[in-house]
């Protein structure tokens, strides 16, 4: 990372002399998937050192409507409906 501190008072000017080595990214991403036409953001964190990719899956948005596509397995595990499209859904949302 080239940024260091500013050069002036009023913190416009950049000093780009630094050599800090960055330990990690954040990357936020736009997914969408078919069938259902799903839209999914997700921050994931890649550790540089490591090589290392880390996603915190309770942190998956679903962000556009999906109706009662995932009504077959709401009951039983509320937390796949994030992902899940039923069989009987599928020709209806595509």
């Amino acid at each position: 990372m080239a940024y260091k501190n500013t050069k002036d008072a009023d913190g416009f000017v950049p000093d780009l002399s630094g050599t800090t080595k960055t330990a990690f990214a954040h990357y936020q991403l736009k997914l969408g998937t078919t069938p259902g036409r799903a839209v999914y953001e997700v921050t994931v964190l890649y550790y540089t050192s490591e090589k290392r990719v880390e996603i915190d899956l309770t942190a998956i948005s679903h962000t556009n409507k999906y109706g009662d596509d995932p009504h077959c397995i709401v009951d039983r595990n509320y937390f796949l409906a994030t992902y899940c499209v039923c069989y009987d859904r599928i020709g209806t949302t595509d």
